[in-house]
């Protein structure tokens, strides 16, 4: 069964008549008639009963006839859709971002976005960056923000923006505007979750300085930026954060910020999707703003 088969079959039902439904379809009427034959061979069933004067539907016909009427609806209708679909930019888009960007660009992006498509509705899931490259492979998410350079074939990064780690603690403590790793290593340690970009690059940092991440005292385990400021604040340890979420920290003296001289603490803020998938339109739409925005290559 193809859809010329049902067509003529429509079309004979319609004007009753072998040679109008040719010429409704622009083909012979033994091309009608040769559908409709291979039609009800298919079916294994009648659907016409023929006349001197007209064509009439048979029972089975008369039930067919609706299913008919229904499979080319359907086609019309995907057919219509598939072509306006790169076009229609609505729905709800899923975007995963790690800590620091979702405390620092993700709202003014969604702010950005939400001017040009009001339609869209977002679902922001804020994990480790681990987490999220694992969901891109799945293809649990199209797009992703994470504080590090993903090295796998399944992903294709893009270079957003610079960002630098400080250390903060209590004003309460005392700790010099600039100190050495080695100041600070008898201070109890507040650190985000093993799987954090931001924890993953205070201890590649250390190695890299010669120094054992195991020497830290991580007294505190966080998977919260809140709760994380909170511990600090109440001057129970100190921790390592992007410098771009502490603005209302500082600016209300809760916080003090230092910058630790010996450890090269500068890393990227990455976004990031699958390369074995195509993004949908909402998804394109909103690489789209990122890559005009950042002017990424």
């Amino acid at each position: 069964m193809d859809f010329k088969q049902i067509e003529a079959f429509i079309n004979v039902a319609k004007f009753k008549s072998f040679s109008k439904a040719a010429t409704s379809c622009f083909l012979s009427q033994p091309a009608i008639s040769s559908h409709i034959a291979s039609l009800e061979k298919d079916l294994n069933v009648q659907l016409f009963d023929r006349t001197s004067k007209e064509v009439l539907l048979t029972p089975a016909g008369e039930s067919f006839l609706k299913y008919a009427l229904d499979i080319l609806n359907t086609r019309d209708k995907a057919i219509y859709n598939i072509v306006n679909f790169n076009e229609t930019i609505n729905g709800k888009l899923k975007l995963a971002a790690s800590t620091t960007p979702c405390n620092t660009i993700v709202p003014s992006l969604i702010k950005k976005f939400y001017k040009s498509y009001p339609e869209v509705s977002f679902d922001v899931i804020e994990q480790s960056s681990g987490e999220i490259i694992e969901d891109i492979i799945k293809f649990d998410c199209e797009i992703g923000l994470v504080g590090e350079l993903v090295n796998d074939e399944k992903i294709k990064s893009y270079k957003l923006i610079e960002d630098d780690l400080v250390i903060i603690s209590s004003p309460a403590l005392n700790i010099a505007d600039s100190v050495y790793i080695e100041d600070i290593l008898n201070y109890k340690f507040i650190l985000r979750e093993e799987g954090s970009a931001t924890r993953k690059t205070f201890e590649y940092a250390l190695r890299k300085e010669g120094f054992d991440p195991s020497e830290i005292d991580v007294h505190f385990e966080v998977n919260n930026l809140d709760t994380l400021f909170q511990f600090v604040k109440s001057g129970l340890g100190i921790s390592v954060v992007s410098k771009h979420v502490l603005r209302d920290y500082i600016s209300l003296g809760l916080i003090k910020e230092s910058k630790i001289e010996n450890l090269f603490l500068k890393r990227y803020i990455y976004l990031i999707t699958s390369s074995k998938r195509t993004l949908t339109p909402t998804a394109k739409a909103f690489f789209n703003l990122c890559k005009d925005h950042f002017d990424l290559k």
